[in-house]
C-alpha cells in the first residue's frame, strides 16, 4: 500500500515525546488550529493513523505483551530483563514496553481525532464521510487494545481540548467498550472492498464486522458477537493450503485474511517492512538469502507437542529443521518471508489482524456460550479442523458446554498461535492462571489479567488517583 508505507509519511509524522502523555495535540498531525491548507493535508493525517498500527501491533511491544506470560510463547533471551519480567509476571508499572505501548496507542487516537474533527468542507462530501469512518474504525482498534491491556482508561475524543479537560480520569471498562463499539459500528458504512490497488489495506465494512465480533466476545456479549459472525457467512473462505495464509504473494487477496496491517520490503531494517521475522527467527541460521533472526522468542515446547501428529498445522506453522543446523528449538513459520527478510533487513509480509478461521472459531464459541442446540457450532469448528486434517467433533461425542469450550480453546491455540490472541483467549475463558501454572511453571495472581497503567501516565495525570489492583 504505497501511500501508507511511504517513508515520507513516517519522516514527516514523527511520534510525540515519550514522556509527554498529556500532550493531546499530536505533534505529528495538523489540527484545525494550525491551518490545513489543502485536502491532501487531511489525507496525510489519515495515512498516519494507519501507520501507527505498524508500530503498535508489529514489533516487540504488542508481541511481548500479548504472547509472553502465556503457554504458547517463551522468550529465549532471558538475559534481557524486559523479556523475563513479562514472562514471569515480575514487571512493574515502569516497564518500558508498557510505557511505549500506551503512548503509541494514544498517538494513534490523537491522529484519529484530528481526522474525525475535520471541517465538513475540507474535502468532498463522499471523501469526508469515508475518512471519518476509517478514522473511527482505527480509533476503535486503539481503544480496544488499551481496554484489554489496562481496563478503564481516559477517553479523549476531540482533537482540541481545553486545558481544564486534560486531567481526565479513567473511564469505566463499559464506557470504553461503548465508545469502541459505537466507533466500529460507524465503520459499517465503508465499502466491502477497495477496487484500486493503491487503496488495498484500508478499513472495510467486512473488517469492521469481524472486529466487532471479536470486541463483543471479549466484552462478554456473545449474542452480539454471533450477529457479526453471521454477517460474514459466505463472504470469505479458508485457503485449502495452510501455507497460503501467510504467503506474501497472497497479500490483500481478501480470500481468508479479512484485515491486514500493510508492510513492504525496503531493503533496510524497520523502515517500510515488517520485522517480526527478526524476533521469531532462530539466531545464526542463514541460507541463500542470509535469512535468519535474533532468536528472541519462540513457541513453547508445550505448544509444539500439543498438536496431534496428524494435524497439518504442526508442519505448516512451525520450522524445526535447518540446513547445517542440528540443534535448535521450533520456530514459528508464520511470519517469515525467505525472499526478502533477514536479521538485518525488513520483510514483505503483512500482519493479518483478523482472518476467517478466527471468525469461524468465534462463531463456535459464541453459539456454545448461549447454549445453542443446533449443529452450527459443530459446523463452524469442523470447517477449521477439517482443513487441518482432523476428524470432526459432533453431537454424538456428547460434550457438555464446558467440554466443548475446552475444545474451542485448544483449537484456537492450534490455529491462531503466535497471532497475538492467546492472552485474550485465556483471560476470556478464565484460564490464564491455571494454564500458566500447569504449562509454564509460573505462578500469577488474579490481578494479572490487567497490566498496570504506565507510571509515567499516572504521574502526568492528577485525575488518575490509583493504578490497577496489585501494582
Amino acid at each position: 500500500m504505497k501511500k501508507y508505507l511511504s517513508i515520507l509519511a513516517f519522516s514527516c509524522l514523527t511520534l510525540c515525546s515519550c514522556d509527554n502523555f498529556l500532550d493531546l495535540t499530536p505533534q505529528s498531525v495538523l489540527t484545525p488550529e494550525n491551518a490545513y491548507e489543502k485536502p491532501e493535508d487531511w489525507q496525510q493525517t489519515l495515512y498516519a493513523t494507519y501507520g501507527t498500527l505498524q508500530e503498535v501491533f508489529v514489533g516487540k511491544y504488542t508481541i511481548t505483551l500479548t504472547e509472553f506470560g502465556t503457554d504458547e510463547v517463551i522468550p529465549f533471551d532471558m538475559g534481557w530483563a524486559a523479556y523475563s519480567q513479562l514472562h514471569y509476571y515480575t514487571f512493574s508499572a515502569s516497564h518500558e514496553f508498557l510505557d511505549n505501548h500506551y503512548r503509541l496507542c494514544y498517538e494513534g487516537i490523537k491522529r484519529c481525532n484530528a481526522v474525525i474533527d475535520m471541517p465538513s468542507d475540507a474535502v468532498s462530501a463522499d471523501l469526508h464521510s469515508s475518512m471519518i469512518m476509517q478514522a473511527r474504525f482505527l480509533r476503535a482498534i486503539y481503544y480496544f487494545d488499551l481496554v484489554r491491556m489496562y481496563g478503564g482508561v481516559p477517553l479523549w475524543t476531540k482533537s482540541s481540548i481545553d486545558r481544564s479537560e486534560i486531567m481526565r480520569p479513567r473511564a469505566t471498562v463499559d464506557e470504553v467498550y461503548t465508545l469502541i463499539t459505537q466507533d466500529m459500528e460507524a465503520a459499517l458504512g465503508l465499502p466491502t472492498s477497495w477496487p484500486n490497488a493503491q487503496d488495498k489495506g484500508r478499513a472495510t465494512s467486512y473488517a469492521a464486522q469481524a472486529l466487532l465480533a471479536r470486541i463483543y466476545l471479549q466484552w462478554g456479549k456473545p449474542e452480539e458477537a454471533l450477529k457479526y459472525c453471521r454477517m460474514l457467512e459466505g463472504k470469505f473462505k479458508l485457503y485449502d493450503n495452510l501455507k497460503d495464509i501467510f504467503d506474501p504473494k497472497n497479500k490483500n487477496q481478501e480470500y481468508e485474511n479479512i484485515f491486514e496491517i500493510q508492510f513492504k520490503h525496503s531493503g533496510s531494517w524497520g523502515l517500510e517492512g515488517s520485522i517480526q521475522h527478526s524476533y521469531w527467527g532462530p539466531r545464526n541460521v542463514g541460507g541463500p538469502t542470509n535469512f535468519g533472526g535474533w532468536g528472541g522468542f519462540g513457541p513453547t515446547q508445550y505448544l509444539y507437542d500439543s498438536y496431534d501428529n496428524n494435524d497439518k498445522r504442526k508442519k505448516a506453522f512451525f520450522i524445526t529443521e535447518y540446513a547445517g543446523v542440528t540443534q535448535t528449538p521450533p520456530s514459528s513459520g508464520k511470519f517469515w518471508d525467505a525472499e526478502t527478510g533477514n536479521v538485518i533487513e525488513d520483510d514483505n509480509l503483512n500482519f493479518t489482524m483478523i482472518r476467517y478461521a478466527d471468525v469461524l472459531l468465534m462463531k463456535a464459541e459464541a453459539l456454545n456460550s448461549i447454549d445453542d442446540t443446533s449443529n452450527d457450532k459443530y459446523d463452524a469448528l469442523n470447517e477449521v479442523r477439517g482443513r487441518a486434517g482432523l476428524t470432526s467433533i459432533t453431537a454424538a461425542d456428547n460434550l457438555n458446554k464446558e467440554q466443548f469450550a475446552e475444545v474451542v480453546l485448544e483449537e484456537r491455540l492450534h490455529e491462531l498461535c503466535c497471532e497475538h490472541l492467546r492472552r485474550w483467549d485465556l483471560i476470556r475463558f478464565g484460564k490464564l492462571g491455571e494454564y500458566m501454572k500447569d504449562h509454564a511453571g509460573v505462578t500469577i495472581q488474579p490481578y494479572h489479567v490487567l497490566y498496570p497503567i504506565p507510571q509515567a501516565a499516572v504521574d502526568a495525570n492528577d485525575a488518575i488517583t490509583e493504578n490497577n489492583e496489585g501494582y
